[in-house]
């Protein structure tokens, strides 16, 4: 589902590419409509909202999967590239 929402685009792997606000997480029902066409059956889904790219990917050699705290460092970083967002 990535490769068809980012054609043409080069993929960064072990790199922050971007930051969102998540703003929910819940499950869908059983038998129902997925809630948006990222969500996959029987997984907690993440809403996410004012999401936005950095301008350089900032390489990230943790390669951690699902929710994690950022370091210090890390976020000094991001805000160098997008200084109007806010933790």
């Amino acid at each position: 589902m990535v490769a068809t929402a980012i054609r043409g685009r080069e993929l960064h792997t072990r790199s922050i590419i971007g930051v969102a606000r998540l703003t929910d997480c819940h499950q869908d029902a059983a038998d129902t409509t997925a809630c948006s066409r990222w969500a996959q059956p029987d997984v907690h889904h993440l809403i996410l909202a004012d999401a936005q790219e950095l301008a350089l990917p900032i390489p990230w050699p943790r390669g951690q999967l699902g929710s994690w705290k950022p370091t210090p460092a890390l976020i000094e970083q991001v805000l160098k590239q997008l200084p109007d967002v806010r933790p």
